[in-house]
């Protein structure tokens, strides 16, 4: 008798238990529809100052990109994100030759707080800048060679962000923004003419001021 209540206690036991597979699959899920809510688009105006002004000059720019909603709470935040930035590449005899398109994704920590309607926050983001460069017709004569004696290339390069910005919610989906940031990288810029093959990393890093909108869709 008492083994046969045992084993029934045993059994009611495990069944009320939770299957580990089953729970786990519900806090990916209820964590996945918690950061869709919280996805948003934002469309900028840039201005940038850059630090090496010797080797890149101040370029303003439009862009777009994506990150997250800021919290209705204070608290730590960890922020991720995709930008874009644009920037005017300097030859050493001073004539601008091209510019740089840096497409960087980020990810990182930070603190917000929340004013009503009004989100301020700082943080620190590091990543990977996808970077590509579009030549102008002062390319050859930049570097003092025709057109087709001149090639260059432009990698890839590691990018940190310091920001501090503020975000008003007009309404629940839709924002005015603005931000101050630091960006830090420094890519490989590698020319080739009839002299040879230079290869050296390029300043590219800078300070901007950015101003636009966001749109949350999913947000409640």
């Amino acid at each position: 008798m008492r083994r046969h209540v045992l084993g029934t206690s045993v059994a009611i036991i495990l069944a009320l238990l939770p299957r580990p597979a089953a729970a786990q699959s519900e806090f990916v899920k209820g964590n996945l529809s918690k950061l869709i809510k919280k996805i948003g688009f934002h469309a900028s105006t840039s201005f940038a100052d850059p630090v090496g002004t010797h080797q890149v000059q101040r370029d303003g720019s439009y862009g777009v990109s994506v990150g997250i909603a800021p919290g209705k709470t204070n608290g730590w935040r960890y922020p991720f994100g995709i930008a874009w930035f644009t920037e005017e590449l300097v030859s050493p005899s001073g004539q601008v030759f091209g510019q740089l398109r840096a497409r960087p994704i980020y990810g990182g920590i930070g603190y917000g707080w929340h004013f009503g309607k009004l989100s301020a926050g700082a943080q620190v983001q590091a990543g990977w800048s996808f970077n590509s460069m579009k030549a102008n017709d002062e390319l050859p004569q930049a570097f003092g060679y025709s057109p087709t004696e001149v090639t260059i290339d432009i990698g890839n390069a590691f990018a940190v962000r310091p920001q501090v910005k503020a975000e008003y919610f007009i309404t629940p989906k839709f924002t005015v923004r603005t931000s101050l940031n630091y960006v830090f990288t420094n890519p490989r810029v590698t020319v080739a003419t009839p002299n040879g093959v230079t290869s050296n990393r390029w300043n590219a890093s800078n300070v901007s001021l950015a101003i636009g909108v966001g749109i949350y869709p999913f947000r409640k």
